[in-house]
């Protein structure tokens, strides 16, 4: 399991766009990544609402504690005022989202522009 983290600067204040932190996790989406993934979004949302995007291109396998790691990861962003948003779909996370119905509670963007562009950020 990888988790690397890098974010953005705080746009001025004339730009609609709000604070983004980039996450990426490979390997298992499992509980062990989602306990650093979910250190990294509290870290986030002390500074405010943060829009947390999420590449989940290099994830090989989902678990249940992972789909719930990840849902509660949107809970933690969205209580802040932010949101997260999933990007750059891989097989695995593909599947988890079909078969668990996950297009009811949240979407995979297919990269990161789609993810940003999209209306309605926080």
């Amino acid at each position: 399991m990888i988790v690397s983290t890098s974010s953005s600067p705080v746009p001025a204040p004339s730009v609609a766009r709000p604070r983004t932190v980039d996450l990426s996790v490979s390997g298992p989406l499992d509980a062990r990544a989602v306990l650093a993934l979910r250190a990294q979004v509290s870290e986030a949302v002390v500074d405010g609402p943060v829009l947390v995007l999420l590449d989940v291109s290099a994830v090989d396998r989902v678990t249940p504690s992972g789909v719930a790691g990840v849902l509660d990861l949107g809970r933690v962003a969205r209580a802040a005022g932010g949101d997260l948003r999933l990007h750059g779909l891989s097989r695995a996370v593909a599947h988890a989202h079909a078969a668990l119905r996950l297009d009811v509670v949240t979407r995979v963007y297919g990269g990161r522009a789609a993810a940003l562009a999209t209306a309605g950020t926080p």
